[in-house]
């Protein structure tokens, strides 16, 4: 075994020469984050097949609905404080995580206002399902999002299996209860109640759990926590541009018309999402050392478009078969999808070049960044799917994602190291 474990190391050596990264430290982290992308694509996926059978269109519809109206709802909850937490745990400052999860709860008071108000507009409309849904988001979602900085600390500590072992566990338990759910209740407000019942209790579940196991130490950085604050407002204006799409159609369309656009994007959503682990693996990384990124960055942007355009053709090659097969009642979504999935060529360049400006702490480039790309998302999305509907979101996710990596690679480019 452990000639076998020596040879596996040479060859990951050797393969440094032409990957030009860390091949252990990928192979280690890597391999655990791709495990748990893995588990959270395939159980997404018989979530999917569960909701296409199992539910009416409209009933989804509506579902997606509450579910992107929550997600703004939760930007009032720092969502960048565990950005703030991966790079104070990676730097040794525990700490910090505590203090986010306080921070994170102050603000969160915004979040139940709102959902308060939404709860009334509803209820005096007469919309019981829309007005009960919105309280319970309202109160849970401040909860789900401060408790689960835990994940943040994990990724710091780089106890990269740890993390994707509970977030593998997550998953699994949240699919279970809402392909339960769907197969006995087809209605949405069941479905909010059992999804975010369930995240609340394993969300403050396994922080206890993290505390208990690594206790962490009490130094702190007050200026990450301020930090996190910043990168918080900027998520808060990308979250906006990322929802109004599905918010639009819901208002000028109707429910079952999202239901067939968020069939579209559904699977181009999750594999978008599998580069997540390319932040993941990166930022505690590169916070932790000094020396040039650029050259780094620029090397691993090249391969993984490259490899992203293959990707991007085999999806749309297949993509008629797979929606044929597992999602017969949404036929209409195939060619939308394939449409749709164009925007992730540029995906890695917008990830790895804000990798960039967060581990810089460049502050005012991000919201340079990310101002002038999600203010142009949200005026496509509302002209675009106002005038074309659904083959205009489709065009303003393609657009917008090319003009964020257009702006992003500006800035980078002309950006002078320290």
């Amino acid at each position: 075994m452990t000639k076998l474990q020596g040879g596996a190391l040479k060859l990951l050596r050797w393969s440094e020469r032409f990957f030009k990264t860390d091949m252990v430290y990928l192979s280690q982290g890597g391999f655990w984050l791709s495990v748990g992308q893995a588990v959270s694509i395939g159980s997404s996926f018989l979530l999917s097949i569960a909701f296409a059978n199992f539910l009416p269109k409209e009933v989804y519809g509506n579902y997606k609905f509450i579910l992107s109206a929550t997600s703004i709802l939760g930007g009032f909850s720092l969502s960048g404080m565990g950005q703030a937490v991966i790079q104070g745990v990676a730097q040794k400052k525990d700490g910090v995580l505590k203090d986010a999860i306080n921070e994170s709860l102050r603000w969160s008071i915004i979040t139940v206002a709102i959902a308060g108000v939404i709860f009334i507009y509803y209820w005096l409309n007469d919309n019981r399902v829309l007005s009960w849904a919105f309280l319970i988001t309202g109160l849970t979602t401040p909860i789900i999002n401060s408790y689960g900085l835990d994940g943040g600390f994990l990724n710091g500590r780089r106890e990269f299996k740890v993390g994707s072992s509970l977030a593998m566990i997550s998953q699994v338990l949240g699919v279970i209860v809402l392909i339960i759910t769907a197969m006995f209740f087809h209605n949405a407000l069941y479905l909010v109640l059992a999804n975010f019942a369930i995240n609340t209790l394993v969300a403050i579940g396994f922080y206890f759990y993290v505390l208990r196991t690594y206790k962490p130490n009490p130094i702190t950085d007050h200026s990450l926590v301020a930090y996190g604050k910043h990168v918080s407002l900027i998520n808060f204006l990308g979250t906006i541009a990322s929802q109004l799409d599905k918010i639009l159609i819901f208002h000028y369309l109707g429910a079952i018309q999202l239901a067939i656009y968020a069939f579209a994007t559904a699977i181009p959503e999750q594999i978008r999402g599998s580069y997540k682990n390319l932040f993941n693996l990166a930022l505690p990384k590169y916070s932790a050392k000094e020396g040039e990124l650029k050259s780094s960055i620029i090397d691993k942007t090249l391969r993984l478009t490259v490899m992203t355009v293959g990707v991007v053709l085999t999806y749309m090659v297949f993509a008629p078969f797979i929606y044929k097969f597992f999602f017969p009642k949404y036929l209409e979504s195939i060619s939308y999808s394939q449409w749709y999935i164009l925007g992730l060529i540029t995906i890695p360049g917008l990830t790895l070049f804000n990798t960039y400006f967060q581990v810089k702490k460049e502050t005012k480039i991000l919201y340079q960044i990310n101002i002038v790309g999600n203010v142009s998302m949200i005026i496509l999305s509302y002209w675009l799917v106002k005038n074309y509907g659904l083959w205009g979101a489709v065009i303003e996710n393609g657009s917008a994602w090319l003009i964020m990596l257009l702006i992003s690679a500006w800035f980078f480019f002309r950006h002078r190291e320290n």
